[in-house]
């Protein structure tokens, strides 16, 4: 049961777009509606737990994927409730008995231990054009620089960066070096790093081979 908190109000649109509305939310997202129930749960706008029953379905999704699944939603009707710092730590606790943390203790992925040196992702970030840069893992994440929605460019580029390998995979190209899509609008470059992954966000005046180069310098790169 999780803490009652203070009901900030409820809204209605994607979930990716509450860093715009409370970026530093600490609290519980309520959700409900003809689709299902189920909470996410935040501290100083990090996830940190969820939960979701679709209607209909017997299984209920937990942690990591629950989050995955919200976050994929277009719409969702959501009540916003704060919490005090005892109510979160009640919250996380009440979370980590049901099985819904993500990532430490919880069903979601764990993170890596070796994550690039936040001075190469400076390096990147000072090429000219770069809007963005962010290491994640597994969908979420995990050191960013610049300004961008991050936990729905990890979200997306995790997604591209699967469907890339599996393309790579199934024509016998080897292994997949970068990602890169370009379009009138910008540019997003997509590439390995050991266990997790580095996009970067550019302005379509970007020189896209300086960027690569920067990417290729981090140390530990998957490219030969």
């Amino acid at each position: 049961m999780l803490p009652d908190g203070v009901s900030l109000g409820r809204l209605q649109g994607p979930l990716g777009g509450l860093a715009s509305i409370s970026p530093g939310f600490t609290g519980a997202v309520r959700i409900s509606g003809s689709g299902g129930v189920g909470f996410v749960l935040l501290q100083g706008g990090d996830p940190y737990a969820a939960a979701f029953e679709a209607t209909g379905e017997s299984q209920p999704l937990n942690g990591y994927e629950a989050y995955r699944y919200l976050l994929d939603q277009p719409m969702l009707a959501y009540e916003l409730i704060a919490y005090t710092s005892g109510e979160t730590g009640i919250a996380r606790a009440v979370s980590e008995k049901a099985g819904c943390l993500m990532g430490e203790g919880g069903v979601g992925p764990a993170v890596p231990a070796e994550s690039p040196d936040a001075g190469y992702l400076e390096r990147i970030a000072r090429q000219p054009g770069v809007i963005a840069v962010s290491a994640f893992h597994e969908g979420f994440a995990l050191q960013s620089l610049g300004s961008a929605d991050f936990e729905q460019v990890a979200a997306v580029a995790e997604d591209l960066l699967r469907a890339g390998t599996r393309i790579t995979g199934d024509m016998d190209m080897g292994d997949l070096s970068q990602v890169i899509l370009e379009t009138p609008a910008g540019k997003i470059i997509i590439a390995p790093y050991r266990d997790l992954s580095i996009c970067v966000l550019a302005r379509p005046d970007a020189n896209l081979g300086l960027i690569r180069l920067s990417i290729r310098s981090i140390p530990g790169r998957n490219d030969p």
